[in-house]
């Protein structure tokens, strides 16, 4: 069997045009918050999981609305059933103060106060005066593009600890006693 050497030159290349298009769309621009592009690599990417012991300071606030759906059927006076899901979309954000937090982050100190972000819904049950444990994402989000295809640069990092889960249901009361005020009246 001969193959045409025309044809082999034509395939290899059409096979590198294709390496290079899927190469070069993994480097497009982001959109940022401000609705401009950024150029970006995928640089700082953390794949690290932070286990924080926390202290609730502060009742959640959601971004978004929770959600049920329920549906029931009933076949006699007392034969049944009914299911029921609650969920909640988007994060919560709950003031916290760090008991501890492994491995560690250059931002982020034990005995310092932070504002969390979480997709728990079981953190919403939990009052001031509770330290959990939970699990999160150092989540790097740059500032927003002034300009279109703005280059990434250092000025641009922030970071955020993002998508906190609990690890367990379980709580301990740590008392009011030990908790401090985080802002004061002038």
């Amino acid at each position: 069997m001969k193959i045409n050497k025309k044809f082999l030159v034509m395939s290899v290349g059409i096979i590198a045009v294709i390496f290079l298009v899927s190469l070069l769309s993994g480097c497009q621009s982001r959109v940022s918050d401000s609705g401009l592009s950024l150029k970006s690599v995928g640089k700082n990417i953390d794949n690290n999981i932070y286990v924080l012991n926390v202290t609730m300071l502060g009742s959640m606030v959601s971004s978004r609305n929770i959600t049920a759906q329920g549906t029931g059927r009933q076949y006699s006076d007392i034969y049944g059933y009914e299911n029921l899901r609650l969920w909640q979309d988007g994060k919560g954000m709950v003031e916290v103060r760090i008991n501890s937090i492994t491995p560690s982050l250059s931002y982020i100190k034990p005995e310092s106060t932070i504002v969390l972000k979480t997709t728990d819904l079981k953190i919403m049950a939990i009052s001031p005066g509770y330290s959990f444990e939970v699990k999160c994402r150092n989540d790097y989000e740059p500032v927003a593009a002034l300009q279109n295809n703005e280059m990434i640069s250092s000025r641009h990092d922030t970071y955020e600890l993002d998508y906190c889960r609990m690890t367990n249901p379980e709580i301990k009361w740590v008392g009011e006693a030990e908790l401090e005020p985080t802002i004061t009246a002038p």
